[in-house]
């Protein structure tokens, strides 16, 4: 099979939060319900990120990362109402001039699920005031940084944390089956978005302002059958349609978190007969693979999703894809099959800038704790070192050849 190639200046690296690398993130709300017990582990040091950030984007080039996705923690900057610490807005300066002084390019995120308590306390998301309180943490940021960044991500799945924040309780505020707030939390997170839109734009008019958008590819478990069908089809309006809806006119990108197919059958019982149930049987001629976390690996959904988000006319970044797994040699598969997809997609047109891996290191996650490994290079939470895995290093060849081989794509 022929090589797939990328182009240059196409961006090939991986994706940190804060919360979840940095260490003693003390300021936020995900902090305070590791503390109240409320999550089974605690984030505590983390990864020593925030002060080891310089080995670690030193590591990064090493392996031939040209950019790197990371968060900015809000509850640091400003750890109460209108009151803006110097010495962290210092630090991530410190972050941004390190990437570029590697010519890694820097990819920042300003909201990555945590909150500060004082936000979170005032109502968070359905707060009256939201959207303005986010957007002076915004203007002031973006005041600092200015341009020394060129992407910037507003907010990170905002789907994904209504649904575990809302829905299912395992984020605070742990509120269940509250679809109505959950509704209300993600358009306010549309008019948080479009608030920063205009304050990035009016700072910095070159600027290029995304989402990153949590992007199952929603397919019928049984293509014939219309119930099928139909619940599919309200799934991916839910999830992908509805939401990408009210963030299109405010975006210069969009950022694609893609991690697995949702292949789904209708069903009875509580939403099912609207949004269905996951499909729990084999399916077609190939055995399905799994993540330790239960995702289907699914590299063909990563290639049509991209094909049909490209019908939105933007230009698409993948801006978290990887797997949960202590098989190194799965990693590696899953790493050359899913930039195989990438790069069928870019051949047929469809105008992806990046890949960026999730994620450089292992770390905290969230309500899964340290289990989960989705390192490109190993975490020891002893000695806080860090190992490259195989992976790492198929990325530095993919990289420094620019090309992926199709066949490598196959099940």
């Amino acid at each position: 099979m022929p090589d797939l190639h990328f182009p240059q200046g196409f961006l090939l690296g991986a994706a940190t939060a804060a919360h979840q690398v940095e260490g003693d993130n003390r300021g936020n709300d995900f902090w305070r319900s590791e503390m109240l017990g409320l999550f089974p582990e605690r984030s505590g040091e983390a990864c020593r990120h925030y002060a080891l950030f310089r080995e670690d984007f030193a590591l990064a080039r090493s392996f031939g990362h040209n950019a790197h996705r990371f968060s900015l923690e809000w509850s640091r900057i400003e750890p109460s109402p209108g009151r803006f610490d110097d010495a962290a807005l210092h630090h991530y300066r410190e972050v941004v001039e390190e990437l570029r002084r590697l010519a890694i390019e820097p990819i920042v995120t300003l909201q990555h699920f945590t909150l500060p308590v004082w936000f979170a306390d005032a109502g968070g998301w359905l707060a009256p005031r939201a959207a303005e309180l986010f957007g002076r943490y915004v203007q002031h940021v973006a005041s600092w940084l200015g341009p020394r960044v060129r992407f910037w991500i507003t907010v990170n799945e905002p789907t994904v944390w209504a649904k575990h924040a809302l829905v299912l309780g395992h984020w605070p505020p742990h509120r269940r089956h509250d679809w109505r707030a959950a509704a209300r939390a993600i358009l306010a997170l549309a008019r948080a978005h479009r608030r920063a839109y205009a304050i990035l734009h009016r700072i910095q008019p070159d600027a290029w302002v995304g989402i990153a958008h949590s992007a199952p590819f929603v397919e019928p478990a049984r293509p014939r059958d219309p119930r099928d069908r139909w619940v599919a089809w309200m799934r991916d309006l839910a999830l992908n349609r509805l939401p990408l809806a009210l963030f299109r006119r405010h975006l210069d990108f969009l950022g694609v978190n893609y991690y697995t197919r949702a292949l789904v059958c209708w069903g009875w019982g509580g939403t099912a007969p609207l949004f269905g149930r996951d499909w729990p049987y084999p399916h077609g001629s190939t055995p399905r693979r799994f993540s330790d976390l239960g995702w289907e690996i699914h590299p063909e959904g990563l290639y049509r999703q991209l094909h049909r988000l490209a019908r939105l006319g933007l230009p698409l970044m993948v801006t978290e894809n990887g797997i949960a797994t202590r098989d190194e040699l799965l990693r590696v598969r899953f790493l050359e099959e899913h930039l195989a997809a990438v790069a069928r997609a870019l051949a047929e047109g469809v105008p992806v800038i990046g890949y960026l891996w999730w994620s450089l290191l292992d770390n905290f996650e969230w309500h899964c704790g340290f289990a989960p490994r989705f390192g490109l290079f190993e975490t020891d939470y002893v000695t806080f070192a860090r190992h490259p895995r195989p992976a790492a290093f198929r990325f530095a060849e993919i990289a420094g050849q620019r090309s992926v081989t199709a066949a490598s794509e196959a099940h």
